[in-house]
């Protein structure tokens, strides 16, 4: 079988994002199942892919088509170049599958696509919610911030009526195209984002601890608090921010180090926080840390950071935002939670930074949990979607015959 996966917006071979994570697994996955994998990606992403992937994969690439300055993927259907590469590839390839990872390009596709070809839109969020969150960055963008949210709802609806399934990262999510877009739930599956790592299954040690602090220059001797996330992702902006201006300002406590790592952040040292930038090896940073906070307060689909979290068994206080999604994790036992970043917050800071048998039946906990977040479940359910439809259109087409 052959699909094409369609992510105009980034780059699908190096994920530096929660969304080009689930994709690279996704193309990981189609590449161990032998699948003729075809890409259409960014221009911008050329050169920088992983080389060992792109030797297996058909990689297509289209240009950028600015648009009044705005985010040219939203507009990917008015993209020449975008339509140019897509007509090649199904007249070159023969192609089972058209998987788009963002709604955008949605019409080109549906128009240019041969009749026996299944159109799924994996959906990594709810889009008009995303775009309320980036209108907001600056003020040129905000006052286009009513038409881009009834433009991203309308286009987002569209999309998942004419598609020919919907795969959901969250219930939350899922159950919003259901109720908002009146989508038939069979129309609909959730399959969940594994982390950004391999599994794991390894016990966190105070020898691996160390290990992984010496590697990354930290200090030994301090109780060290993480959270890592690409920018310039609107929510994970938000998040740096409120570590920066309000939660590491309120922790006194010398012993207490909050350390940041992430695409795109800035080296820096302050009074009680240090910013790596971004991380070669993400298993190091995790490992080096006593536990971790999620500072989200917007943004939708499933926290890759809370994924990673929970493979690596490494306690975390999050929001409740920023835990949707996961529902295999209970409150308080996996994980502490608040309804948002405020005193209570604080105070769960506090509290697992001196509770260390706190730390450790949490855990003990997330490590029982871990598993269920490896890739091959993730790889199963796609192949297992994939052979459904397949043999579903089979069916189809022969009746027509």
């Amino acid at each position: 079988m052959s699909i094409l996966v369609v992510y105009p917006l980034g780059n699908a071979l190096n994920p530096h994002s929660g969304a080009e994570t689930r994709i690279w697994n996704l193309i990981n996955s189609l590449i161990n199942r032998n699948y003729n994998t075809t890409i259409l990606h960014s221009h911008n992403s050329q050169g920088s892919e992983d080389i060992l992937l792109k030797r297996k994969c058909n990689i297509h690439y289209c240009k950028d088509n600015n648009i009044l300055h705005l985010i040219n993927s939203y507009f990917t259907d008015l993209n020449p170049f975008f339509a140019i590469e897509l007509f090649k590839i199904i007249h070159k390839h023969k192609i089972d599958f058209i998987q788009l990872e963002r709604p955008w390009g949605f019409l080109i596709v549906k128009l240019l696509k041969r009749k026996n070809q299944i159109v799924i839109y994996d959906s990594q969020g709810v889009e008009n919610e995303h775009l309320s969150i980036v209108t907001n960055l600056s003020r040129k963008t905000k006052i286009l911030k009513p038409f881009a949210e009834i433009y991203a709802k309308f286009y987002e609806k569209l999309t998942c009526n004419l598609a020919d399934v919907i795969v959901c990262v969250s219930d939350i999510d899922r159950e919003y195209y259901i109720k908002k877009f009146k989508i038939n739930k069979s129309k609909t599956i959730l399959i969940q984002t594994p982390s950004t790592l391999m599994f794991q299954n390894i016990k966190r040690t105070e020898e691996i601890k160390i290990e992984c602090r010496k590697k990354l220059g930290l200090p030994i001797d301090k109780t060290i608090c993480i959270f890592h996330g690409g920018l310039p992702h609107p929510p994970n902006q938000e998040a740096f921010d409120l570590i920066e201006n309000f939660i590491a300002p309120k922790i006194n406590d010398p012993e207490i180090l909050f350390v940041l790592a992430g695409h795109n952040l800035e080296k820096y040292k302050k009074r009680n926080i240090i910013s790596l930038g971004f991380v070669q090896n993400l298993k190091d940073f995790l490992y080096s840390a006593d536990f971790a906070i999620v500072p989200i307060i917007s943004g939708t689909g499933m926290r890759i950071k809370c994924t990673d979290y929970i493979i690596t068994a490494l306690p975390f206080i999050t929001t409740k935002k920023g835990i949707e999604g996961i529902e295999f994790v209970k409150e308080h036992e996996d994980y502490l939670v608040f309804d948002e970043v405020n005193e209570k917050f604080i105070e769960g800071i506090k509290i697992l930074a001196k509770d260390r048998k706190l730390r450790e039946s949490i855990n003990q906990n997330l490590f029982k949990k871990s598993n269920l977040l490896n890739r091959v479940k993730f790889e199963k359910n796609f192949n297992k979607l994939y052979m459904k439809l397949i043999n579903t259109n089979k069916k189809k087409y022969a009746n027509i015959v």
